[in-house]
């Protein structure tokens, strides 16, 4: 069991004044059974009006607008989340895993992921279930694959890494939400926050005997109680922290950060 504080904060600066923005922000962990958002306090700059609801995905959002003029948007979020290293998080739905077996969007296998699963086939119909063919999957992604900052963007699909070699969080759970789904493991894009400072961090949560269980395949590891989360979809576009439309602003410069730390 751990205790922790936790503090994301997004940035935005505009080279000309935004005159209407409406937004969504998704980044208010929801309660599970590895984690309890004990309690948040939410800025937003400028001064608006916005209301809390749930998405068709369950993810906590915030939705709200603001007809201020500006030339900064900021958005802080800090709290306290009681989490623990009970590796599943709900009950798979019968009824809504559906969403989750299928290619969609940014996890859309080519030819390259295809040839890889190809080779990996024989290994991972030997495994003897769900959970150790998780972790071998990952675990081939991990060898695979290097790291690296700024070597792909925000559009970058699961191809386009896994063509590359390297990528960063995002492309590293598109890769294996493409892999797990290819053989016939449900899965699902995660975007929350992990112990220490840096930005957002991204992992998946893949259906095992009934669960959904959180592996990790940039670190490849199962979750910890560390990582918290703010939001599931069928990829990264789905649990998005932020998006909006605005009237003006010019170019854009965002800065995201965020702080983790355990008090136990």
């Amino acid at each position: 069991m751990a205790l922790l504080n936790y503090e994301y904060r997004m940035n935005i600066l505009y080279s000309e004044p935004v005159n209407k923005c409406c937004f969504t922000i998704k980044a208010v962990p929801g309660d599970d059974f590895r984690q309890k958002n004990i309690h948040s306090d939410i800025k937003i700059s400028p001064v608006s009006g916005y209301t809390e609801g749930k998405d068709s995905f369950g993810n906590i959002q915030i939705t709200g607008k603001t007809e201020q003029p500006h030339t900064e948007f900021d958005f802080l979020i800090k709290g306290l989340a009681e989490t623990n290293s009970i590796g599943f998080t709900e009950k798979v739905n019968p009824g809504k895993v559906g969403m989750y077996k299928y290619p969609h969007g940014k996890c859309v296998p080519g030819k390259e992921i295809l040839r890889f699963a190809g080779e990996l086939r024989n290994k991972v119909e030997a495994c003897a279930g769900d959970k150790e063919k998780c972790l071998l999957i990952m675990n081939h992604i991990y060898e695979r694959m290097v790291y690296e900052a700024g070597s792909t963007h925000a559009g970058t699909d699961a191809e386009e890494a896994f063509h590359k070699g390297r990528g960063v969080c995002q492309d590293y759970a598109h890769i294996y939400i493409t892999l797990l789904r290819i053989f016939g493991i449900p899965a699902r894009y995660v975007c929350g926050l992990l112990a220490g400072e840096g930005e957002s961090h991204a992992w998946v949560e893949a259906a095992c005997e009934g669960f959904f269980v959180g592996f990790d395949p940039t670190h490849n590891c199962e979750i910890t109680e560390e990582y918290i989360r703010f939001g599931t979809g069928r990829d990264a576009y789905d649990c998005a922290i932020n998006r909006g439309i605005m009237w003006g602003g010019g170019i854009q410069i965002q800065k995201v950060t965020s702080r983790v730390y355990c008090l136990e």
